[in-house]
């Protein structure tokens, strides 16, 4: 039995891992452009370039490896049930439940492998990303001003710019919106502008060319001014306690479970109070008592983000296991092992895996089901329907018998 297991599992090994690398690559497709775009467009490093692929590669393993699963188990099955193999097997006493302890033990290695990975690599990794585009956009700071569109990232000031070179950060037709203590705002328009970051990195210069300054009196708003000027000088101010707090703070997938488990509890014991408060209703306005239905309605929601993500990060690692359960008896039935069919009957079941989800989420988070329910609800279907498929092959059940036969 030992020398089965081991062919069976030597008969995954090569399918999983090319499908593992197809898969990746089209999952990674829309992100080259992104890379393409920072390398040529934007003219980022070629060094950073290659820091922001890598750490986009952990969240798309996270889907591909159980999707690779199945792609392995399918094909595995499906080439050994057309081969007759599979018929040999029967005979020589071995039922469809046994072959599968193999390929299941290393299910469940996989699905511990890929539990820890999502817990703990995957979010260093988004949080490392992230902060990586902070030291892009610091290096690059003309990434942070979008083409036509307003920005109002700098305390005081509206910037409109019709084109940017990100690359050296050039700046054509730029209109500022610039807000005057107590008087009237200011418009600046120039033709071109440069924008460079000063040396302690708190500070934007903006430098504009060929320009003017229009603004009301403050004492007399009938009088008008207009000056031209070659060039003008803008120091825009960062505040670098505000630069390292968004550093630092992280998003619910920048974090273990551990992590969202102690914002679960800050969140719950902030809510303690104000449903005490609500509670004691005849102290307090109707209008005072909605404003605490909605504080305590968007705590919980906040509560349900992270509980649905923690249910997340279980529930897709365990989807190699019910992948496994679901794949071997589809495989014997189609009886093929083509990568091409595999991987279309693969991405068919994974897209259905991935919409669930992304349905789930939205349900729980708009609080309609529980987390628990949300994230675990399709690997539950799916691996019910592959637990009966397999019982059904196991019993040596064939399809034809199942079809009433025509009256003669």
């Amino acid at each position: 039995m030992k020398i089965v297991d081991r062919y069976l599992l030597r008969e995954h090994l090569a399918p999983f891992s090319f499908a593992l690398a197809v898969t990746t690559f089209i999952l990674l497709m829309d992100k080259l452009f992104e890379l393409i775009d920072l390398l040529i467009g934007k003219r980022v490093a070629g060094l950073v370039v290659l820091k922001v692929f890598a750490l986009s590669l952990p969240s798309i393993l996270a889907l591909t490896v159980p999707m690779a699963v199945l792609v392995a188990v399918l094909m595995t099955f499906g080439r050994i049930s057309g081969d007759n193999e599979l018929t040999a097997l029967k005979s020589a006493g071995l039922p469809l439940i046994r072959l599968l302890v193999a390929p299941v033990l290393a299910g469940m290695a996989l699905t511990l492998g890929l539990y820890f990975f999502t817990d703990r690599i995957l979010p260093e990794a988004n949080h490392s990303l992230k902060n990586t585009f902070m030291s892009i956009s610091s290096a690059r700071p003309a990434l942070r001003l979008k083409e036509n569109t307003f920005v109002s990232d700098f305390t005081g000031y509206n910037i409109l710019v019709g084109k940017v070179d990100a690359g050296s950060s050039r700046l054509h037709k730029v209109t500022i919106y610039e807000s005057v203590p107590n008087g009237y705002p200011r418009t600046i328009i120039a033709d071109e502008g440069q924008l460079t970051m000063m040396s302690r990195q708190n500070v934007l210069r903006l430098e504009l060319w060929r320009g003017q300054i229009h603004e009301a009196d403050a004492r007399d708003p009938r009088t008008y001014h207009k000056m031209d000027f070659n060039t003008h000088v803008i120091n825009l101010p960062l505040d670098p306690a505000t630069v390292q707090t968004v550093r630092s703070q992280r998003g619910d997938r920048e974090m273990t479970s551990k992590m969202m488990q102690g914002q679960i509890s800050q969140i719950e014991q902030t809510i303690a109070p104000v449903k005490t408060q609500l509670a004691d209703s005849a102290r307090i306005s109707a209008w005072q008592k909605e404003q605490l239905k909605q504080d305590i309605h968007n705590k919980t929601s906040d509560i349900r983000r992270y509980q649905v993500e923690i249910q997340k990060k279980l529930a897709i690692p365990f989807a190699c296991l019910v992948f496994v359960l679901l794949g071997a008896p589809l495989g014997a039935l189609t009886r093929r092992g083509s990568m091409g069919a595999s991987i279309g009957m693969a991405l068919g079941f994974f897209v259905l895996y991935y919409l669930a989800l992304v349905g789930g989420e939205e349900l729980a988070d708009r609080q309609m089901v529980s987390p628990w329910l949300a994230m675990w609800a399709a690997n539950i279907v799916l691996g019910t329907c592959g637990a009966l498929l397999l019982l059904w092959q196991n019993s040596e059940i064939e399809l034809r018998k199942l079809i009433p036969k025509k009256a003669t």
